[in-house]
């Protein structure tokens, strides 16, 4: 009970500072509230949630969203996995190859999002690999490939941190009694990077499933790639809808803490026995 003498004052501020803003936009989900004149208001109860889950533009973005984050999570964990082996084999200015490999990240996604976009459309990606006119899925593309690039850095470094779990006294144990580099990595090495890899994976999704930046930049008239959230501000600010906006970000909210619960336990690697 002493513990909870120091933990409550912390509980407290988090639960006004993530309450607050969700209860706020849930309530303003129940009512028709139009941007341009915000005291309006109407309560329509679930009239924008059945909307929302009846509309099949919403769950075509749904989709697309979730095929980016699919594609971008896989590639990262790969990618970022064969950097974390690279980096622990590092010695000479270890300190600053980490920090190095955060520097992508550490850049507005905006800015990451114009870089790529430009490099598919016309820039070196292009002029490599004869794309010629890629067109909105191509701006897409490489609006994945932005994300893709700006947050492999930090997904090594949780897989990093996760590697160094292992222990160099159980490999070698594990080399004494005979046991292949397959064996090793699927007995020893994974299980030990378990809750690094569901930390890295868990992280990495929620974040890319909010994707904006990037989609926004790219966005036109009438597309029908689009992702999720870039539905939720178009209605927001540009139809106006406020609380239809509020309803769709709840909806988003929804499936992101659905995705956290399946994750978690999902790619927790255990021990094989």
């Amino acid at each position: 009970m002493k513990g909870w003498r120091w933990l409550a004052p912390a509980f407290v501020l988090l639960l006004v500072v993530t309450g607050w803003p969700i209860g706020r936009g849930i309530w303003l989900s129940l009512h028709s509230a139009p941007l341009t004149n915000p005291d309006d208001r109407t309560f329509v109860g679930a009239d924008n949630y059945t909307d929302i889950l009846t509309n099949r533009s919403w769950w075509l973005a749904v989709a697309t969203t979730l095929v980016i984050v699919l594609v971008v999570v896989v590639l990262q964990l790969l990618i970022g996995l064969a950097f974390a082996v690279a980096l622990r084999r590092v010695t000479l200015l270890w300190p600053v190859t980490r920090v190095l490999v955060l520097i992508p990240f550490a850049l507005l996604a905006v800015v990451s999002a114009v870089v790529w976009r430009d490099a598919v459309t016309t820039g070196f990606a292009d002029e490599w690999f004869k794309l010629g006119e890629v067109g909105h899925f191509g701006e897409l593309v490489g609006v994945t490939v932005g994300e893709l690039w700006r947050g492999t850095g930090i997904t090594a470094l949780i897989l990093l941190a996760g590697l160094l779990r292992v222990r160099s006294s159980l490999m070698a144990s594990a080399i004494a009694d005979g046991a292949t580099a397959w064996q090793r990595s699927r007995r020893v090495v994974l299980p030990a990077m378990g809750p690094a890899i569901a930390v890295a994976t868990t992280y990495r999704a929620l974040d890319t499933f909010r994707i904006l930046e990037g989609p926004l930049l790219v966005d036109e008239p009438g597309a029908k790639l689009r992702t999720a959230p870039l539905l939720a501000w178009d209605t927001t600010f540009s139809s106006l809808e406020l609380g239809l906006g509020a309803a769709m970000s709840m909806v988003l909210l929804a499936i992101m803490l659905l995705m956290a619960a399946i994750m978690v336990p999902l790619f927790r690697v255990r021990r094989v026995v």
